[in-house]
């Protein structure tokens, strides 16, 4: 039987009082909970989108770290944009985070995410570093 380990997450909010946890292990898996552009306070970063592409991808990172792992070994991310229009720019901006790490991913415009202030939100799933 695998056992699940929910990880803290050091530079992220306390999610307990929104009852999730930010990351969880099992097995060799790391699954990281639907990040936003937000600081460790739970403040929107900007109203614009690239600051807030920027700041999930670092909330992704920081996730991933904690449990072991990083953005070379993401196994599928799952990208939530609440307009489609800001597709090209995230394209480009997770090139320049993730360089040449390719992962399986999907990209859902017109999602409407927890806050109206809100624009992105990244799923990510990954194996811990061997």
């Amino acid at each position: 039987m695998i056992k699940k380990e929910l990880i803290e997450v050091p530079g992220l909010g306390d999610s307990s009082g929104y009852a999730y946890a930010q990351c969880a292990v099992a097995g060799d898996f790391v699954f990281v909970a639907g990040q936003t552009g937000v600081d460790e306070n739970y403040n929107v970063v900007s109203e614009e989108f690239g600051p807030q592409a920027r700041q999930v991808l670092e909330n992704v990172r920081l996730a991933l770290e904690a449990a072991g792992s990083g953005f070379e070994n993401i196994v599928t991310m799952t990208v939530y944009l609440t307009e489609m229009s800001f597709g090209r720019e995230f394209l480009d901006i997770r090139k320049e985070v993730l360089g040449d790490t390719l992962a399986p991913s999907a990209l859902v415009g017109g999602a409407q995410l927890a806050f109206p202030s809100l624009l992105i939100e990244i799923q990510a799933t990954a194996v811990r570093s061997s």
